[in-house]
């Protein structure tokens, strides 16, 4: 078995699989039946002339019999009947489409799979385009960091240090997004390290870092102790992205709602929903060309969560807003912590 063949399909290429698998079969079916159509009624019309000869030959045989035997039973046409030979035909027919789809699924399949190398392909130069970029970008990073945190002690007016904060908010940011690229790069690979922690402790925590991204919008956070065995780095990830989302496309001055429970985590906004919920999980995938962001941040949640088996609800109305619900079943830790 090839390497390529026991690869999980992404869920585009489950779509793009499913669609051209689609098409080929049905494509392969109607040729069937065109050949079928063809088969059938030149079969259908071979045999009733072979019978109507038949049944002429036969009168013509009884009739030169009655003229030597007038007192013999009269002569009649028999009626073309090929019933049973339509039957032989449709057994046939059907042996055909056994074997033709016999050849032709497995013939189908391969070609789906063929098919899908260039989209690979693509992501894969992709990917690899993003990782030397990221790397690329680190050390002039670095170097305006450094120099931006060396150049504070000589600033003095406060125009220029609010600037110099601006810089250095600056440079946050795009270590945000190095940071998410360089996860993506190697989520399919990644090592879960789990330990005990109180998620509700963790959100606490991480509360100051929420109202920081935009002051104008009101965080509330309500929880209760949430004991959890799972990956500590990689589950604040996935609720920084849900929470960061939630923060990013929520109109000022409204609110975004966090809520953990022992078996529950769900965050709410009042933004403006979300036109295709079950296609947000998707790589790079944006509502519009207009979107803020890469179209990572919600793939990532997917797959951290399926490390973790845990299940996602999206819950969305245009116009309403967006709650996002995962249930912690998968992680909740048994022992109390201290």
């Amino acid at each position: 078995m090839s390497k390529e063949s026991v690869i999980a399909l992404e869920s585009y290429e489950k779509h793009s699989f499913y669609r051209f698998f689609s098409i080929f079969l049905v494509t392969v079916l109607v040729l069937f039946l065109a050949l079928s159509l063809l088969y059938y009624y030149k079969e259908r019309n071979r045999y009733f002339q072979e019978q109507k000869i038949e049944n002429k030959l036969e009168f013509a045989e009884c009739r030169h019999h009655h003229k030597l035997f007038p007192h013999s039973e009269p002569c009649h046409m028999k009626p073309v009947n090929i019933d049973r030979k339509l039957i032989t035909i449709y057994k046939e027919i059907a042996f055909s489409l056994i074997v033709w789809l016999f050849i032709m699924l497995p013939l189908g399949y391969f070609l789906a799979r063929l098919s899908l190398r260039p989209v690979r392909q693509s992501v894969a130069t992709m990917d690899s385009f993003i990782n030397g970029i990221v790397h690329d970008i680190n050390t002039p990073l670095s170097i305006i960091r450094l120099n931006a945190q060396s150049i504070l002690r000589y600033l003095h007016d406060e125009r220029l240090i609010a600037k110099h904060e601006r810089i250095i908010q600056g440079v946050d940011h795009i270590e945000a997004l190095e940071e998410q690229l360089l996860f993506m790069l190697k989520i399919r690979q990644y090592q879960l390290q789990r330990s005990h922690f109180d998620l509700a402790a963790l959100l606490e925590d991480r509360l100051g870092y929420w109202n920081d991204m935009r002051p104008n919008i009101t965080l509330t956070l309500k929880t209760e102790a949430t004991p959890v065995n799972a990956d500590r780095e990689a589950l604040m990830r996935m609720i920084d992205n849900i929470v960061g989302n939630a923060i990013k496309y929520s109109p000022a001055h409204s609110n975004v709602e966090i809520t953990c429970t022992s078996a529950r985590l769900s965050i709410k906004d009042y933004g403006h929903g979300i036109k295709n919920p079950k296609e947000i999980f998707e790589k790079y995938y944006r509502e519009s060309t207009d979107s803020k962001g890469l179209g990572l941040g919600l793939y990532i949640v997917k797959e951290i969560a399926s490390l973790h088996d845990l299940l996602i609800n999206v819950t969305s109305k245009e116009g309403v807003g967006t709650t996002i619900t995962l249930n912690l079943s998968s992680i909740c830790a048994t022992q109390t912590l201290h």
